[in-house]
């Protein structure tokens, strides 16, 4: 932090292991071009850990020396957000959609124990497998496909759906899942609901192209959602890929 201190006007504070949303640095630049009247000391663009933070570079030789001081009495990401208090920026300043993403689970850690107490506390629910999101669908503003994968507010926003298409979650690691849950359309009202669709579970990777070679129908839509439980274990192989594909053109031109 300390060396990038005059090497420019801003410094975005990331980690190894993430996902970039395409065109990622145009989508800061609006956002600081918009906060120009609006005095701040940290956006973030992601909520996970210190991932995705942006400061002015002025402000870095303080904050090295902040987390040189303090970096024995908590983890870096709280200090960060102490250290955006210390600069009179009360709130945190939320930047949507998030524009970064853990490629592995958030806390993963090589502590077996500490890892299986994680996940013995962790709540019954969905639990995405670390995974990356490929389609062929049109990409609609700034809500990108692999939004369509992740547990929070985020959502892929497409348009022109035409039957044929697909959205494929490939896995980093083929596994044994037991259940299977598809949602689409506005969560509100129900529109632009996936009428006639179908999920489908792939075996045996391939890089080129980044799919499956072998897929089998899990379930179709209904009223644009799926949720289905499955067992694999009879079948003597795990699962590398989950695809959504489209069985007939919507009606509509979004969705």
């Amino acid at each position: 932090m300390s060396f990038a201190t005059k090497l420019s006007d801003y410094f975005l504070l990331l980690e190894d292991n993430v996902f970039f949303a395409p065109n990622f640095v145009t989508h800061i630049r609006s956002k600081v071009t918009t906060m120009k009247s609006n005095p701040w000391v940290l956006l973030e663009f992601s909520n996970r850990g210190f991932l995705g933070k942006l400061f002015h570079s002025k402000d870095l030789p303080l904050l090295a020396h902040f987390l040189l001081l303090f970096h024995k009495e908590k983890p870096l990401d709280r200090l960060i957000s102490h250290f955006r208090t210390l600069l009179v920026q009360e709130k945190p300043i939320i930047c949507r959609p998030f524009l970064f993403y853990h490629r592995f689970p958030y806390g993963a850690t090589d502590d077996k124990q500490k890892a299986a107490a994680f996940q013995s506390k962790k709540p019954s629910g969905p639990d995405n497998p670390p995974g990356a999101v490929f389609t062929d669908m049109e990409v609609f503003d700034v809500h990108y496909p692999w939004e369509a994968y992740t547990l929070d507010e985020s959502f892929f926003w497409t348009h022109n759906v035409s039957e044929g298409k697909h959205l494929t979650v490939i896995l980093n690691q083929p596994a044994n899942l037991s259940r299977v849950q598809v949602l689409t359309g506005s969560i509100v009202d129900g529109r632009y609901a996936l009428q006639k669709g179908q999920v489908e579970l792939g075996y045996y990777p391939e890089e080129v192209p980044q799919s499956c070679t072998s897929f089998i129908l899990l379930g179709r839509l209904v009223e644009g959602q799926m949720d289905q439980k499955i067992t694999l274990k009879h079948m003597g192989y795990d699962v590398s890929c989950v695809r959504l594909v489209v069985k007939a053109s919507p009606s509509y031109s979004g969705g």
